[in-house]
């Protein structure tokens, strides 16, 4: 960068505050990385985190006219992630996501989908949530979804390692019950043996940026319809 010295021997003062100004502006009116440049980094869930995926998830946002690097992170690491500013959005958040990551988002208007929030418990007399009495509640930590939902219940234990944890723990009696979204419980094998699902929420999926990145929202969109129908064609 140089340097103007201006001390009145060297240069007279209107011409260097000619220079100054013209310093001052050239500053300014540079564009900034993160309006015009952006390469966003986006979580991508482990159902999408192949190599193959990836690539096309790459080309598809690239054919839109933005460009992104996207990298496998579960949920619960994503939002540390965008918290801590190490990545920009997420491929996947269900509509509870502002309050998880508790920074500001804005979502995608594509709807990835529609999950089921479901109760799990054995089979017998309890068809829904308002028929449970005293039973032990298992809550993945950090969901926010059913947060309505238990308010008025107290035999809650939440559970830091989702949806396998709590499986787990309801083979080994230590909870009656649990809550997951259809996903979860798909990606942990499943219902188990012996037990309902039952649904007790509606959850809608979509794709979020951090607010900062809204003006990028039509291309995002742009290329997650693409990238959904790709996927959608292989199966």
């Amino acid at each position: 960068m140089a340097v103007v010295i201006c001390d009145g021997s060297h240069r007279p003062w209107g011409f260097c505050a000619h220079l100054l100004r013209g310093f001052i502006l050239s500053v300014l009116l540079v564009p900034s990385v993160q309006a015009k440049d952006a390469c966003l980094r986006i979580a991508m869930p482990e159902i999408h985190v192949s190599p193959e995926n990836m690539a096309q998830y790459r080309r598809v946002m690239a054919d839109a006219g933005l460009c992104v690097e996207p990298a496998s992170l579960p949920q619960i690491r994503a939002v540390a992630a965008l918290r801590a500013g190490k990545i920009d959005g997420v491929f996947a958040g269900q509509d509870d996501f502002p309050e998880l990551v508790d920074i500001p988002v804005v979502p995608g208007e594509v709807v990835l989908g529609k999950l089921p929030g479901l109760l799990i418990v054995r089979k017998g007399p309890v068809t829904g949530f308002d028929d449970l009495t005293n039973e032990v509640l298992g809550v993945p930590l950090g969901a926010t979804w059913p947060r309505k939902l238990i308010a008025g219940y107290a035999n809650i234990v939440r559970v830091p390692r989702g949806a396998e944890m709590l499986k787990e723990m309801l083979r080994e009696g230590r909870i009656d019950a649990m809550l997951l979204d259809g996903y979860s419980l798909n990606w942990a094998g499943g219902v188990p043996d012996g037990y309902n699902a039952i649904p007790v929420a509606t959850i809608t999926v979509h794709s979020w940026l951090r607010a900062e990145f809204a003006e990028h929202i039509p291309k995002f969109d742009q290329g997650t319809r693409a990238y959904l129908k790709a996927v959608q064609e292989e199966e």
